[in-house]
């Protein structure tokens, strides 16, 4: 079986003397494992296309038990992510969550454009890192079936107030005046905060990044993305470890 699609690599290691054994997040077939022989060569065709956040077109064929890339093309390197540890560790806990998250051997073309601009805004600077991250954790996490319920309060029904709280674990919010009720890990948020949490899920995928936060609202939302993505995530994350230790 030949296959052609557009992927992003998730993860690279080495296996053998010259070979990549490679995870690619693609449009048509979700999350695949596939291996670049002789990729590790400076040298060989698929050298470039094959390194970890590189987002590219890969041609594949079924081997045995497992895919090979045949050929490749990259498109976007993201070269920047290795300029600096902060975004380069958020690239690669958000690709850790991708293939936590996103389907296997089915299509994925919303993770893909998600992965794909996440990484860009990281490796152009273009965002915080803690802003792409938060936005990406929230939106993921929707798109894999989590789904919060941010519209309004779960006790009054109130849409807007000047501050809400967000209960990570129910996935639900509950507005100022009746968040005294909720005690369990709620997490206080200021208008700015609300606003991106609400963006994060219910924007259109192209605008996900389109919107700044000031200190404090940047830092509630970054505990609230977190705080709800280690209430459904039952497991520890290296690269989210690796992260927390950093901040």
């Amino acid at each position: 079986m030949n296959l052609t699609v557009s992927g992003v690599v998730l993860k690279a290691k080495l296996s053998g003397d010259n070979d990549r054994f490679c995870t690619l997040l693609t449009d048509t077939h979700g999350v695949i494992n596939a291996y670049a022989k002789g990729a590790r060569n400076m040298k060989n065709k698929n050298c470039t296309a094959t390194a970890q956040f590189v987002y590219g077109s890969y041609e594949l064929f079924f081997s045995k038990d497992h895919y090979v890339i045949d050929e490749s093309q990259y498109e976007d390197l993201n070269m920047g992510l290795r300029e600096d540890l902060m975004q380069l560790s958020v690239a690669q806990y958000l690709c850790q969550l991708a293939m936590e998250l996103a389907p296997e051997e089915q299509p994925a073309a919303e993770y893909l454009q998600l992965m794909r601009a996440a990484l860009w805004y990281l490796s152009e600077n273009r965002r915080p890192p803690m802003l792409v991250k938060a936005a990406a954790e929230m939106r993921m996490l929707s798109m894999a079936g989590y789904m919060p319920d941010l519209v309004m309060c779960r006790e009054c029904g109130v849409y807007d107030h000047d501050i809400m709280y967000f209960l990570p674990e129910r996935g639900q919010i509950s507005c100022g005046d009746c968040g005294v009720r909720w005690k369990e890990n709620a997490i206080q948020l200021g208008r700015g905060a609300m606003t991106a949490m609400r963006h994060s899920i219910y924007a259109e995928l192209r605008k996900l990044f389109a919107f700044t936060l000031q200190d404090e609202g940047l830092k509630q939302f970054y505990r609230a993305a977190e705080a709800f993505t280690l209430s459904k995530i039952e497991k520890k994350l290296p690269t989210l470890e690796f992260l927390r230790s950093m901040m």
